[in-house]
């Protein structure tokens, strides 16, 4: 794989985007371990919700052109991972989490192991 620099990309594509900044946080670690550089755009737009199409509200992830093929496998691979992982352990907050979260995606609660299935 072709390692870039900012300064060496010329057009970025957007790639992906998030539920929220905890998943674009997730997704971005996942694509940066393949060596895949990302910026990350509409961290702070939640505010302005109302204000602004909502197209344009939500964290969204960019890759360079040239790693985009790369990251949408990764992030293919991401999403099927999810579809085929059951729900299996409810917050106190009443969220329902994936197995593998050791926190709650809502509150950041830790997971009681008495509590799951």
């Amino acid at each position: 794989m072709e390692l870039l620099h900012p300064t060496d990309v010329t057009q970025w594509l957007r790639v992906y985007k998030a539920a929220n900044n905890f998943e674009a946080g997730l997704v971005q670690g996942l694509l940066q371990q393949s060596a895949i550089l990302v910026t990350i755009s509409g961290e702070y737009l939640a505010g302005a919700a109302g204000e602004l199409p909502l197209n344009d509200i939500g964290v969204q992830l960019w890759v360079p052109q040239q790693q985009f093929p790369v990251a949408q496998r990764i992030i293919t691979q991401y999403l099927q991972q999810l579809q085929h992982e059951p729900a299996q352990w409810q917050c106190d907050c009443g969220e329902v989490n994936y197995q593998s979260f050791d926190l709650c995606w809502s509150c950041l609660q830790d997971k009681d192991e008495t509590k799951s299935q």
